[in-house]
C-alpha cells in the first residue's frame, strides 16, 4: 500500500484521478481514457496516443474510491488490480493505493513499485505539495 497526503480538496484530487490533462502531469505524461462506469476500459496513453496501460473500471464510488483493472500492454503478465482510496482530512485528502492480484513477482510486479512513489508525489505536487 502506497499512502500521501494530498493539499487539497478530495473533489479536486478525484479530478486529477479521472481527468485526463490532471493525469498527464504527473503520471509519466500519460493521458488517460474513460468513462469510469464499471465495465468500461481505462487506457493510459503514450504521447503518440498509443495505449501503453490497459483495464478495465470495476469499481467507482466518486470521489471516494475508483478501482480498475491493469495490464502492460507490451507484457504477457495477468491483468492486476489497482485500488484508489481517497478520504478527506483537515489537512488535504488522504490517498491511499493499493495495487494487488499479482499471480508471482513478474514484470509487471518489478516495473511498478517505485513508479507508485513518483506518481504519487507527482500527484501531490500539482497541488503545491512540493515537499512529497
Amino acid at each position: 500500500e502506497y499512502e500521501r497526503l494530498v493539499p487539497a480538496e478530495i473533489e479536486d484530487v478525484w479530478r486529477a484521478l479521472t481527468d485526463p490533462d490532471d493525469v498527464q502531469q504527473y503520471y509519466y505524461e500519460m493521458a488517460v481514457e474513460s468513462s469510469w462506469m464499471p465495465g468500461e476500459p481505462v487506457r493510459y496513453l503514450d504521447e503518440k496516443g498509443e495505449a501503453t496501460i490497459t483495464g478495465t473500471v470495476v469499481d467507482v464510488d466518486a470521489p471516494h474510491r475508483l478501482v480498475h483493472t491493469f495490464a502492460f500492454t507490451d507484457s504477457d503478465d495477468a491483468p492486476t488490480r489497482v485500488t484508489w482510496t481517497l478520504e478527506p482530512g483537515d489537512e488535504g485528502t488522504h490517498v491511499a493505493l493499493v495495487h494487488d492480484g499479482f499471480d508471482s513477482k513478474n514484470t509487471t510486479w518489478n516495473s511498478v513499485g517505485d513508479g507508485w512513489d513518483q506518481i504519487l508525489d507527482g500527484l501531490a505536487g500539482i497541488f503545491g505539495d512540493d515537499d512529497a
